[in-house]
């Protein structure tokens, strides 16, 4: 009975397993990245406010998703954008903010509120490219090379704390209010094998335990 158990467990082990790397080319591409808005400065005023921000991307496609929600904010919405930057120390709020890789035009103005968009390479700030490039202030006009570049950087950055999302506040807190560094989520995928060898970890524990009994 117990060499049944143990085979059905690695038999579901092998066949989970197959299924999320057979299939990981289909999701490889895809990068979840999460943070939790907390306030960016000391203040005055000490900024208020809860709230997260979240960036999909997809790195065969060049396109990223973007999505934040807060509330309790003490003064309306200015700004907002993702600031990244390199050779920086990670998870370190700048004392003064580093290039717009994407500005977030049209999230609404609210204490409170919900915002959604997408972008590609083409919606990059200039002065992030620019500064991935190593490119003089009078460049304005960047090659499909120049914009890879500076795209793969942002990815590189949202992973290693080097990247930001803010908000910034009119008369509040204009030089960003609530913000978050982004840390990888993993895949649903991921995390239910990792159960199915944990389990089956566990269960050759408890075998042990009784054959020493």
């Amino acid at each position: 009975m117990r060499q049944v158990v143990h085979r059905s467990l690695l038999a579901l082990a092998v066949a989970v397993g197959g299924l999320l790397f057979g299939g990981a080319s289909c999701s490889a591409s895809i990068i979840q990245f999460a943070g939790a808005l907390k306030p960016q400065v000391a203040g005055p005023p000490v900024p208020t406010g809860t709230g997260y921000s979240m960036a999909i991307v997809d790195t065969t496609a060049r396109t990223l998703k973007f999505e934040t929600q807060w509330s309790g904010l003490n003064g309306t919405v200015s700004a907002s954008h993702i600031h990244a930057k390199g050779g920086v120390t990670p998870n370190v709020y700048p004392t003064s903010n580093w290039a717009v890789a994407l500005n977030m035009s049209g999230i609404p103005t609210g204490a409170s509120g919900f915002f959604r968009k997408d972008y590609s390479i083409a919606d990059l700030g200039a002065g992030y490219i620019r500064q991935e490039n190593g490119l003089a202030t009078t460049v304005t006009v960047f090659t499909t090379a120049q914009r890879e570049l500076a795209f793969d950087n942002l990815v590189t950055y949202l992973g290693s704390g080097n990247a930001y999302f803010n908000i910034h506040t009119s008369g509040q807190n204009p030089g960003g209010s609530l913000a978050n560094f982004y840390h990888v989520v993993p895949e649903p995928g991921s995390v239910a094998l990792m159960a199915v060898v944990f389990t089956g970890f566990g269960y050759r524990a408890l075998r042990a335990r009784r054959r020493s009994a």
